[in-house]
């Protein structure tokens, strides 16, 4: 009763310019819920993502040939022909030098993607941005004890053509299981990383 006298007290025109704002509130909170908020990426994120993705590309390439060298440093140990071992053992140090210069590489694009990310909108993408980088860099920590075990492994090799080194097979086996374990987490961190990149692009 009260606000039923309230009510009719209230001026037209107050009542007008009520109901006018509630539908231009109404009007307002539709257009925002149905309208996709603008995705914003900054030009440095894409270029940095652009160029961690060749790195990375490399890094597994490298991998990959370091297991097909592994292998045949094994024929070659078998064959006892240690000369070429030696020669294959000596250019898988140098891969493995590569390798490390192309993590430093990888580390400073991903240290320039989350720079940017506080730039991303909308949040749901800058996520996805950030869950990315976050793969990426712990691909490098696995390329790291990945390449730690590679050199433990072409050391006690080496010695072991050199004669230099004996009842060395059960470490190298071990070692060997190893390196495959890493290169099989830092395959799987890279897939990891090019699907959230895909996700981040069709949001």
């Amino acid at each position: 009763m009260l606000f039923s006298e309230f009510y009719h007290k209230i001026p037209r025109r107050v009542k007008i310019f009520c109901v006018f704002i509630l539908i231009v509130l109404a009007v307002y909170l539709l257009v925002y819920f149905l309208t996709p908020v603008a995705q914003n990426v900054p030009e440095e994120f894409l270029r940095a993502r652009q160029e961690a993705s060749l790195i990375a590309k490399d890094i597994i390439f490298i991998s990959s040939q370091t297991a097909d060298n592994i292998n045949k440093i094994s024929d070659l140990d078998r064959d006892k022909n240690y000369t070429e071992a030696l020669n294959l053992i000596s250019a898988e140090l140098n891969n493995n030098r590569e390798a490390r210069n192309k993590a430093v590489n990888l580390s400073a694009q991903l240290e320039i993607m989350t720079k940017n990310i506080s730039q991303i909108s909308p949040p749901v993408v800058s996520q996805i941005a950030l869950e990315a980088v976050g793969s990426e860099t712990t691909l490098i920590s696995r390329l790291i004890t990945y390449n730690d075990y590679l050199v433990q492994l072409l050391g006690i090799l080496q010695k072991k053509f050199l004669g230099q080194e004996k009842n060395s097979n059960e470490k190298i086996t071990e070692l060997i299981s190893k390196i495959n374990e890493e290169a099989k987490a830092i395959n799987n961190l890279d897939k990891n990383f090019n699907d959230l990149m895909k996700q981040f692009d069709g949001q």
